[in-house]
């Protein structure tokens, strides 16, 4: 690594690591349920685990990450809850919620780096101008293995990303079929189609090598967790693909990821993610096979009915690829189109882009136009001015107000005082706040259930709290509060909490009975300035018990 790199490597880490200790708020559920909350019970022996954990659908790999650090942090009697929460955020990962713990953010970091290792083909020489491939110059055997010897450490990455995440083995799979047969009609063009098995064969051989080191290890790993033996993949295929139960969590049409999920990841990139896409099929003097395996990847997520923009985490590298070209090729750096003449400029794989660095006048031969010319601080003053301002707002407004509500009972929760927290009931949409792992203490806490059905039979007639409590929100704060048996049977029956936290905009529907119950306004945290979900709007309201 040289000088210009090694600083510029530092830079963006600097910069990494401001944007993951600048998050403040709280965007998705899973990145405390399905991570810290597992780690923070298997280290300290309390937390919750959601329906997921104990009907083993979800591998701890990704959650014993944490665990480990939680671990050392007790060990060295440093288990205060800052370095907790300071340790959590540090995800390996890029973006604005990828620098969040999520599951999708370990397997996206991982699949980057599989990606920078993978032989990507589809790249023509100089030579394809004038109909000449390079199968046709190099000797059968050197087409088998042809590019393939980064192979094994690229797999090995991989294998990583579908311990944390199984569905990464959509991706690989992919992959690895168009490494072995994405040439194979210019093999058979050229008479090297025996080479083409071999070198399937090949890529098979190093792959069920891999898999024989990945599978047991994740066997174990998950063994450890759950302290039994389990195969969280077929829980996870029975429960999202052959019983289709994640409807329950809302169900998406066919397209969503072409036109919700992929504009939300590259949000004012997303021309030159296009730019650079047509560049590459329109050239041939960029790779077209990572913008092939995205679209078919992409097609594979969409076959099943529940899809979530975070689910294609694992396709950002790909798209930054090519706003990277796109954007290289606005600003005049390589030529706009193919001929005969300016092909010499492009990176080839056999004259890498480093060389053409060298040599800066050639690298830059017959560029574009000077009046079609794109200057990269404009791109980057346009980036800057689409992206910066709302990453800031999301990391450090936008629902806040459920993290800050954690610092608020966790510092009273030791006050040892009249009006000390030493129970909290949550009266909000299930999983609207982080739960033990901020707050490290182990006092009584409960919030409302939302589990789905096991059962596809269930999904009509299915019971869940959280929906209870919207629909009849009086009626059900009485009736669980009550000392007389239960009006619903199926309602879960409490002890009036020290403290309540609710969303302000339930607490204008029951003051009532709140009041009634002896509950008065203690603290109030702003959370957001809109949010879809009617449920979840207004401020994060924390109720005290008046006890007489």
């Amino acid at each position: 690594m040289g000088f210009v790199q090694r600083h510029l490597f530092l830079t963006l880490l600097a910069l990494r690591l401001a944007n993951v200790y600048a998050v403040q708020t709280f965007t998705h559920p899973d990145e405390t349920w399905q991570s810290l909350e597992v780690a923070h019970h298997v280290v300290f022996g309390y937390g919750f685990l959601t329906w997921e954990w104990r009907h083993a659908l979800r591998g701890f790999a990704h959650p014993l990450l944490f665990a480990a650090v939680y671990k050392i942090l007790a060990f060295l009697h440093l288990d205060d809850t800052f370095l907790l929460i300071l340790c959590s955020v540090m995800s390996l990962s890029m973006g604005t919620d990828i620098v969040r713990p999520l599951v999708n953010s370990v397997e996206t970091a991982l699949t980057a780096a599989a990606f920078a290792l993978w032989p990507w083909s589809g790249c023509d020489s100089p030579s394809a101008i004038s109909g000449e491939t390079n199968l046709s110059r190099k000797p059968a055997r050197a087409y088998a293995n042809d590019d393939i010897k980064s192979v094994p450490a690229a797999l090995a990455l991989a294998a990583m990303a579908c311990i944390i995440r199984p569905t990464s083995g959509v991706v690989w799979l992919s992959a690895c079929a168009f490494l072995a047969f994405g040439r194979s009609h210019l093999a058979r063009h050229n008479g090297l189609l025996p080479w083409t098995v071999r070198r399937a064969l090949r890529i098979a051989k190093i792959a069920m090598a891999v898999g024989s080191v990945a599978f047991p290890t994740m066997l174990v790993v998950d063994r450890l967790g759950y302290k039994r033996w389990v195969f969280p993949p077929y829980q996870f295929y029975r429960f999202n693909v052959q019983q289709d139960l994640a409807t329950w969590f809302g169900e998406s049409h066919v397209l969503y990821h072409f036109y919700a999920s992929v504009p939300v990841l590259f949000t004012s990139m997303l021309p030159f993610v296009i730019h650079g896409v047509y560049i590459a099929f329109a050239t041939r003097r960029v790779s077209t096979e990572p913008a092939l395996l995205a679209a078919v990847v992409l097609v594979q997520f969409s076959l099943v009915s529940h899809m979530e923009y975070r689910f294609i985490y694992p396709l950002l590298p790909i798209g930054f690829m090519y706003a990277g070209v796109s954007i290289d090729t606005l600003a005049g750096h390589l030529p706009m189109s193919v001929t005969a003449d300016n092909v010499a400029s492009y990176p080839t794989p056999s004259q890498p882009a480093s060389k053409h660095a060298n040599d800066n006048s050639k690298y830059r031969k017959n560029p574009a136009p000077a009046s079609k010319r794109l200057s990269v601080r404009t791109v980057l003053i346009y980036l800057f001015v689409t992206n910066i301002p709302a990453i800031l707002y999301v990391d450090l407004v936008h629902q806040r107000g459920v993290m800050d509500v954690f610092k608020y009972l966790r510092r009273n929760s030791t006050s040892g005082k009249s009006n000390s927290v030493t129970s909290v009931g949550f009266l909000m949409p299930c999983h609207s706040t982080p739960f033990y792992s901020h707050l490290h203490r182990n006092i009584p806490m409960w919030f409302l259930s939302c589990e789905p059905p096991l059962e596809r039979s269930a999904m009509d007639s299915h019971y869940w709290e959280a929906n209870d409590f919207e629909q009849n929100p009086t009626e059900f704060i009485r009736d669980i509060f009550s000392t007389l048996p239960l009006q619903h049977t199926e309602r879960t029956q409490h002890e009036q909490p020290s403290h309540l936290v609710l969303y302000g905009s339930m607490v204008s529907r029951i003051r009532d009975e709140l009041n009634d119950l002896g509950y008065v306004e203690t603290a109030r945290f702003f959370n957001s300035h809109f949010n879809p979900d009617s449920r979840r709007r207004g401020d994060v309201v924390v109720l005290r018990k008046q006890f007489a």
